[in-house]
């Protein structure tokens, strides 16, 4: 629900708009709009994930999932996030809180990219706007201030931190004050630590999308392939 203050209307509108242009398996369909909430508050009316969001998932199984639906669950937000791209369209809060899963398959879990709320629509190569996002999962180049154009190769670096997040059932940086969060992304000093028993494609995928240059991220249709690759060698459909 929101409050309703005027720009956050047309912000909200905007949102609307973009949410009912969106069609794919590995997105939240998005139904319509509430006007008359508590307060002449507006909401959106989107599909239900019955397993809310993988975080809660993750916290409720002791923070532990198997390797295969670790690899399902990736694949699914890899494919969800290509499509985005596809449509021009950068999410800027990829993180395990806003992608919703159904597990009641064991064999094939869903995972669906949620809360479109900060996404902006990229125009030619660049993003336009202020620093927004949640910290542990922000890029250097939307932290360092050195320019207010980012590309949307910010929603693959997070979605590195994304799959350590898959892998630990951990938060980044838990232990650790936002300065010094700040300061180790910007310099490149800092990344979640990875556990040795990391099996190695992952570890080079998830390095990877969380390198400190945009330019040598893969895509989200690269990443698609590796955990193609990977679910493959497990046998999975």
């Amino acid at each position: 629900w929101l409050p309703v203050y005027t720009s956050k209307i047309a912000d909200f509108w905007k949102e609307a708009q973009i949410l009912s242009s969106l069609h794919h398996p590995n997105v939240v369909s998005f139904y319509g709009v509430v006007r008359d909430g508590p307060d002449g508050s507006l909401a959106t009316v989107t599909e239900f994930m019955v397993n809310g969001s993988l975080k809660q998932f993750l916290r409720k199984k002791d923070r532990t999932i198997d390797r295969r639906k670790r690899v399902i669950l990736a694949m699914d937000a890899a494919f969800g996030m290509e499509y985005l791209h596809g449509k021009n369209i950068v999410h800027f809060d990829l993180k395990c809180e806003n992608l919703l899963v159904n597990m009641r398959d064991p064999q094939r879990p869903i995972c669906k990219i949620g809360d479109l709320g900060l996404s902006k629509v990229k125009q030619h190569t660049l993003v336009s706007g202020g620093v927004r996002g949640t910290l542990p999962w922000m890029a250097p180049e939307l932290l360092s201030g050195k320019s207010d154009m980012v590309s949307e190769k910010i929603d693959v670096y997070s979605f590195g931190i994304v799959m350590w997040e898959l892998l630990t059932g951990d938060d980044p940086y838990s232990d650790m004050r936002a300065a010094e969060i700040i300061g180790g992304i910007v310099n490149n000093s800092l990344r979640p630590q990875i556990p040795s028993w990391c099996d190695p494609e992952w570890k080079s995928l998830m390095e990877g999308s969380w390198a400190g240059e945009p330019a040598q991220r893969p895509s989200f249709t690269e990443i698609s392939q590796r955990l193609r690759k990977m679910a493959a060698a497990m046998n999975v459909k």
